[in-house]
């Protein structure tokens, strides 16, 4: 702005006592047109099964309110545990997904953008269905019951809760003996810590050789241990799980 006033102060003082010189014709010029913007690329799913998004190796991403919103809180490609860090996608909008995640509350679900040079898209065909009326576990496939179980569920003052949520972490081995063989940890959390619990506030589905059918844990889901391994077999991270009361 500046040069351009500078130039019209000179070009007057020029002209002050040139009265018959005329004006330069000034020739207006159309702006340069500019290349379209690249088209923003966006994962695809696979048409069928549930989607799920993992976190490349190397890369992390955001986890936004609402679409690009305000950033919650970044996460990396290996979980708390060391799983790759995988997201059940519970619904899609204009390039973004919604997911439940164990950095918040249970039910919220959080945002991610479906950027292909941070994560890789894929669809899962398990589920897993929890009835804690029923005291039973039903593993899915392909929508398809193919293994139903007992199971013990929180007690009363430390319920287990309810919602749906997903698989995040397996583990085999290495466990206190209370978790049995092996447990299946998911994004839900327990918000009626017992006094004096000191071992975290995850749910998980883990093993036992304990009663089956009472409420009986702080939260977590008891099955048999040869049930427990058979879905350490079977589910993957991102498999969705539904609780129901």
């Amino acid at each position: 702005m500046l040069l351009a006033l500078v130039g019209a102060t000179a070009f007057a003082a020029g002209c002050e006592d040139d009265s018959d010189v005329a004006a330069p014709a000034v020739t207006a010029q159309a702006p340069a047109s500019r290349p379209p913007a690249p088209k923003r690329q966006l994962l695809e799913f696979p048409r069928s099964g549930n989607p799920i998004v993992t976190v490349k190796r190397g890369e992390r991403v955001a986890l936004y309110d609402e679409p690009g919103g305000e950033v919650l809180e970044w996460v990396h490609d290996e979980t708390e545990f060391g799983s790759p860090t995988v997201f059940s996608v519970s619904r899609e909008r204009d390039g973004w997904a919604a997911v439940p995640t164990a950095h918040f509350e249970n039910g919220r679900l959080v945002w991610i953008r479906l950027d292909p040079k941070h994560l890789r898209a894929d669809s899962l065909h398990t589920e897993i269905e929890i009835d804690l009326s029923d005291f039973q576990a039903t593993l899915m496939y392909r929508d398809r019951a193919i293994s139903t179980f007992s199971i013990s569920i929180g007690m009363p003052t430390a319920p287990t809760p309810t919602g749906s949520f997903a698989v995040t972490d397996t583990f085999r081995g290495g466990l206190n003996p209370a978790y049995g063989c092996c447990a299946v940890a998911l994004t839900a959390r327990q918000i009626r810590l017992p006094s004096g619990w000191l071992g975290g506030d995850r749910i998980a589905i883990h093993g036992t050789s304990g009663a089956l059918g009472a409420e009986i844990s702080n939260g977590c889901v008891r099955a048999a241990d040869e049930e427990v391994n058979n879905l350490i077999e079977t589910v993957p991270p991102g498999t969705p799980v539904t609780i129901r009361g």
